[in-house]
């Protein structure tokens, strides 16, 4: 059973829509394709079609449109029936076939991986375009070098055609006398000159036509009727020759036919896929989510018929509350919320995104309706009859999995007899289990749904100001009839309105009251909400600024930041650099004076360096024996002599002296074995070693004999400069650094000092 019967498609004019999608194709495959849409309830199919639409819409937003393509299965039909199609048809066949594979290779990429398989289906047909542009010219003509014989006939027939045309020039300037007109035409194929009647006895000729009016003759030299007899020959066997060709193409294609029909359903269905994309984006419309908790949610739905004068409309009910009553006066927008709620399921459950900002939609196995008004004159029932017809035949068969619509339940009858029957139906329809929206206008109906847990009570906006809906849905509040406010805007006097008030009850007077009383506390919440929405956008905007703002102040403080990172990072550089030779040259000089002049010099470059925070402490107290441990290096040794502003440590066999702002105090070292032989004053390493270009073996072959000559100079510090590349040969080196137990830790140099081409070793 399909998901909407007769009734409820013309009933919500689903075909209507369709038609306007349809009006977003490219070709007349993918128009018929999206008319023949059709709701259905198999949910993965449609999960399927939205994946693929979704696709379709970021290549439309990228530029893909599907081409010049056309349908080439009546060309087929025809092919098959006469055996040959016109020069014309050939080109639409080979403009198709063009535009698939171009359409092929644009939805081919990464980013449409479901529309790349779709189109992977598709036959590749490039020899066939290329057979037909090889023989057709852009026009749809023969092309005279379609063949070799073709080329050959063509070639003779110029030839021919430029002896005969000489030899009747020099015929017009032998015989002025009988020429009519010194032009050259042709009648029945043949080429032949106007000449004066009465010029047939003058010389030899062949008559073929005369004007109208007698006075002209077309004829030719009788001395030229073999080779005009021989010109016609060559046209009739480049006619047959073009016939040929012709039906050789038919028949190429027909070899393909099976292939090709199956190639214009593939056609059809991207073309589809790209109306409603086109139509999605256009039309600002959005992809469901799909449920099957019989929910119904949407959010600033546009019925897709009404254009711009479309009111956005928002309504949830299902799940907890099965049925939505939707109440208020009539002209209040009631029929054109529920043909909205209608179609945006049928229009999903087809594969067409739904013109609303955000839907939440239960796939429905069936929908069913009874909107506006209908009388059966054949069966000689009335509006009332004909509504309770169709309403008797939608209870038969809906269930859990079906969505009811039903416009003015009750009306049309008397209104008790009409809210009893209403009643009961809303009962039925409940107990059913089914989804359902109703709208009504009558009062027990309205009590009915404020009362009962499992129904939304709604409400359809009216400006009693202005006497006009504002189609704005209101949830949890039953809608007045504002029959006697019209009246009275309209001028009823008042006398009749208290007449008309007298009338009803003191319960419904109440009843209208509390209607109108929360109408009133609804609008001013949502005026307050309203408020509430702009404070808090006001808010956000403000954040926004503020956020701007703070990152470009960091930004400027970062770049000041930086510019004096890089004037310091020059200055130890290059106080690193006098440090080092000064080192090597206390190292070589064996006196005392020299090396404690090195010393010094080295002190004073210490004082020039920009001081750590550390150096801010005060000096630590410092007695001989007791453990210390170098800041700079971390290294622990024990205080031999404390001088003035001097103190003499001894660090694994060696003695340095430096000022108490560079130690601090440690634990005692472990025990250490006898220190080896003191290693000659003049052994020396470099500081830097380069191993750019070398393999990742001769590198850390050249790294360890490095590593051993700076640990047997008794230097703390190395730069390992290897490049950046491909950062294969740093993290190799950086694998056996790791290894190494006398390398204290290392790191990549400062931007400023090679970055992530040099490593900074500590030993």
């Amino acid at each position: 059973m399909s998901v909407l019967n007769p009734r409820t498609r013309r009933d919500l004019e689903l075909d209507k829509v369709l038609a306007q999608v349809a009006g977003y194709a490219a070709s007349e495959l993918g128009k018929n394709a999206v008319l023949s849409l059709a709701p259905t309830s198999d949910r993965g199919r449609i999960e399927r079609e939205f994946a693929l639409v979704e696709e379709m819409m970021e290549a439309v937003r990228g530029g893909f449109s599907p081409g010049p393509i056309s349908d080439l299965r009546p060309l087929i039909d025809q092919a098959k029936a006469h055996g040959d199609l016109s020069g014309e048809e050939l080109l639409t066949v080979a403009e198709t076939l063009e535009a698939a594979g171009e359409l092929a290779l644009a939805l081919s990429g990464p980013h449409t991986p479901r529309l790349a398989a779709l189109v992977g289906r598709l036959s590749d047909q490039g020899e066939l375009a290329k057979a037909i542009r090889r023989a057709i010219d852009d026009r749809g003509e023969i092309r005279e070098d379609a063949t070799p014989k073709l080329r050959e006939l063509a070639r003779r027939k110029r030839a021919l055609t430029e002896e005969i045309t000489a030899a009747l020039r020099r015929f017009i300037d032998r015989h002025r006398a009988l020429v009519q007109e010194p032009v050259i035409t042709r009648r029945g194929g043949r080429l032949v000159i106007p000449l004066r009647s009465g010029a047939q006895g003058s010389v030899r000729l062949v008559i073929h036509d005369s004007s109208a009016s007698g006075q002209t003759l077309f004829a030719e030299p009788a001395s030229l009727v073999h080779m005009n007899n021989q010109l016609r020959e060559l046209e009739d066997d480049i006619w047959r020759e073009r016939l040929r060709i012709l039906a050789e193409l038919a028949g190429k294609l027909l070899a393909e036919e099976r292939r090709l029909r199956e190639d214009m359903e593939i056609l059809a269905r991207i073309d589809a896929l790209y109306a409603r994309a086109r139509y999605a984006l256009a039309q600002e419309a959005t992809l469901p989510l799909l449920s099957d908790d019989g929910r119904v949610e949407l959010y600033g739905a546009r019925h897709p018929l009404l254009g711009t004068r479309a009111v956005p409309i928002t309504i949830r009910f299902g799940g907890e509350h099965r049925v939505a009553v939707i109440t208020g006066p009539n002209t209040g927008g009631k029929t054109v919320t529920l043909k909205t709620v209608g179609l945006s399921c049928a229009m999903a459950q087809s594969g067409i995104p739904v013109p609303a900002s955000r839907a939440v939609l239960t796939v429905f196995e069936k929908i069913r309706s009874d909107i506006g008004e209908e009388q059966s004159i054949e069966q000689n029932l009335s509006t009332f009859s004909s509504h309770m017809k169709n309403i008797v035949g939608i209870l038969a068969e809906v269930d859990e999995r079906s969505l009811v619509l039903l416009d003015e339940l009750g009306a049309g009858t008397d209104p008790q007899e009409g809210a009893a029957l209403g009643l009961s139906i809303l009962e039925y329809l409940l107990e059913l289990g089914c989804t359902a929206a109703v709208a009504t206008h009558l009062t027990p109906l309205k009590h009915f749904a404020i009362s009962h847990p499992e129904v939304l009570s709604c409400s359809m906006e009216f400006d009693l100001a202005t006497l006009s809906p504002t189609f704005r849905v209101l949830e949890g509040v039953p809608g007045r009839s504002c029959a006697l406010e019209i009246a009275q805007r309209l001028g009823l006097p008042e006398e009749l309105l208290e007449r008309a008030r007298g009338f009803l009850s003191s319960g419904e007077i109440r009843a209208e009251e509390i209607i109108e009383e929360l109408s009133r506390e609804r609008a001013a919440a949502r005026r307050a909400r309203a408020n509430l929405e702009a404070e808090r956008a006001l808010v956000k905007r403000l954040r926004t600024e503020y956020e701007r703002r703070l990152s470009a102040l960091k930004e400027k403080k970062a770049e000041a930041l930086g510019r004096e990172l890089v004037r310091l990072e020059e200055e130890i550089r290059a106080a690193r650099k006098e440090l080092a030779e000064l080192i090597a040259q206390a190292r070589e000089k064996e006196e005392t004076e020299a090396r404690r002049q090195a010393l010094r010099r080295v002190e004073e470059l210490a004082e020039r360096l920009p001081a750590r925070p550390e150096e801010e402490r005060p000096a630590p107290r410092l007695r001989e024996g007791e453990p210390v441990r170098i800041r700079a290096t971390g290294a622990v040794g024990i205080v031999r002599r404390v001088a003035e502003g001097r103190v003499e440590v001894e660090v694994k066999g060696r003695r340095v002296e430096l000022p108490p702002m560079a130690l601090e105090p440690a634990a005692a070292p472990p025990q250490q074995p006898p220190p080896p032989p003191r290693v000659p004053i003049h052994t020396q390493a470099p500081m830097e070693l380069s191993v750019r270009g070398m393999t990742v073996e001769e590198a850390r072959r050249a790294v360890e004999e490095w590593l051993d000559r700076l640990l047997l100079a008794g230097m703390q510090t190395g730069r390992l400069i290897h490049g950046k590349g491909t950062g294969t040969l740093r993290r190799a080196l950086h694998e056996y650094l790791s290894t190494v137990p006398f390398v204290r830790r290392f790191y990549l140099a400062p931007p400023a000092e090679g970055g992530e081409g040099v490593t900074i070793i500590e030993l």
